[in-house]
């Protein structure tokens, strides 16, 4: 339960934080590299829960109400598609940051018990 609690505050936390930086007027480019707090909140909540994915799913529920918020904005071509790329790269962090636990708890059997119903 403390996990899931985490992984909601960490992607709300981390969802303020890109819509800090939008709202600071950094580059789209820049905010692009928001992926990459993501993949790592997502490999250490992952790796820690030992590849459970209840933990990504907190960071998306958690990461959620702003990442809609976020979407309503327009860029400078008055289109929605810039701040629509941004809340999908931050999904694709989360997932690819699960995926790279799941990798580093299957190649390292020893650090985890029991990943995958493995003995």
């Amino acid at each position: 339960m403390g996990i899931i609690f985490l992984a909601l505050v960490g992607g709300f936390l981390l969802s303020f934080l890109g819509f800090g930086l939008l709202w600071s007027g950094i580059s789209w480019l820049l905010q692009l590299l928001m992926f990459l707090p993501f993949l790592l909140l997502a490999w250490a909540i992952s790796r820690w829960n030992k590849g459970m994915i209840d933990g990504c799913a907190g960071i998306i529920l958690g990461a959620a109400p702003l990442g809609i918020l976020f979407t309503q904005f327009r860029d400078n071509n008055d289109s929605h598609l810039m701040p629509v790329l941004m809340v999908v790269s931050w999904l694709i962090g989360i997932c690819a940051g699960y995926f790279l636990a799941k990798i580093s708890l299957y190649l390292n059997p020893g650090s985890s018990e029991d990943v995958n119903g493995r003995d």
